[in-house]
This record gives structure tokens, C-alpha cells and sequence, in this order.
């Protein structure tokens, strides 16, 4: 037999194994719902923890609204990171961003408008650059005045003016 045509039947055969591979692999999915990309979320052990109002509101966590006990304002905004709509709870003092993943409400997003609330871990608005490396360390980016750290799925932003903390915002990171 000639080499080309050994090599034509060897090739033959990996295609052949190749589109069996894929239908069976098609047949294990079937009736399965696979998520977008842009909806598939980091799940890490550990992670920056955001309680508010007695309540666990960490990125990446199933969000109940009316589990806070605070007036709050509702709109709706096209997400830029997930498919659909965010729904945002703007309260007094901090702005919870939300999206639907896997058919429940999942924290998106924290953001502090003010002093009057704190990261666990006791720092606020006001407070200084040095205050901050105290509680989280150095281990951080910074772009020109912001301050990221990342931990788990979750990253703690901190904007610093001045040597002032002048923004704190805790974000889900996506895969």
C-alpha cells in the first residue's frame, strides 16, 4: 500500500472518531441549558464579604430586596455585563447593582455614596490611603488613583483624592 494512502485512510478514521465524539458528547447535552459566557461566575473559596444593614449583599450572592429594611429607589439599566437588564436599589447611603443569573437575583455590584457606610473590615469614604493599607495591605493595583484589590470572585476598588478615600465600590469579577 502507498503512504499516501495509508495516510488518507489514518486521517479518515480520526475524523470519523472526531464526529462520534461530538455526537455523543451533543447527546449528553441535550435538554441542558448552557449559559452565555458573560454569565458564568467565578466561584472561589474566598472572597471580600460585604454585609449591609445586617444583610450579606458580597457580589456574586442571591439578593432578596426586601430583606433590607430601607427605602430605596428602583431602575433598570442595560447591563454591560451580563444579557438583559441590571436592576438598581439606590438607598440613602450605598447603590446595589443586581442582575438575574440562573433564574435568581445576584449581587452585581456595591457602591458607597457616603461616610455612613463601611466595609467589614471598618473602612468609609473619608478615611485615608494609609487607613486603607492598614486594614487590606499593599497588595492592590493602582491606576491613576484607584486603588483595585481583588480576592476570590470579588473586587474592593477604592478611588483615593488627595489621600482621601473618596469611592468605594465592590464589583463581581467575571470569567
Amino acid at each position: 500500500m502507498e503512504k499516501k494512502t495509508l495516510i488518507g485512510i489514518v486521517v479518515g478514521v480520526l475524523v470519523i472518531i472526531a464526529v462520534i465524539i461530538g455526537l455523543v458528547v451533543a447527546a449528553n447535552n441535550q435538554g441542558k441549558v448552557v449559559e452565555p459566557a458573560n454569565q458564568k461566575l467565578t466561584k472561589k473559596e474566598a472572597t471580600y464579604e460585604i454585609t449591609i444593614a445586617g444583610v450579606n449583599v458580597t457580589p456574586g450572592k442571591s439578593f432578596d430586596k426586601d430583606s433590607i429594611a430601607e427605602e430605596y429607589e428602583y431602575s433598570e439599566i442595560q447591563s454591560c455585563a451580563f444579557d438583559g437588564q441590571d436592576h438598581v436599589y439606590t438607598y440613602e447611603h450605598y447603590e446595589i447593582t443586581c442582575s438575574y443569573v440562573d433564574e435568581k437575583e445576584e449581587v452585581y455590584s456595591v457602591y458607597f455614596k457616603d461616610e455612613n457606610v463601611s466595609t467589614n473590615e471598618g473602612i468609609k469614604i473619608t478615611d485615608t490611603k494609609s487607613m486603607m493599607e492598614q486594614k487590606y495591605g499593599t497588595d492592590y493595583t493602582e491606576q491613576e488613583g484607584k486603588y483595585i484589590y481583588t480576592k476570590g470572585d470579588v473586587q474592593l476598588s477604592f478611588i483615593v483624592e488627595n489621600d482621601v478615600i473618596t469611592t468605594i465600590e465592590y464589583t463581581l469579577v467575571l470569567e
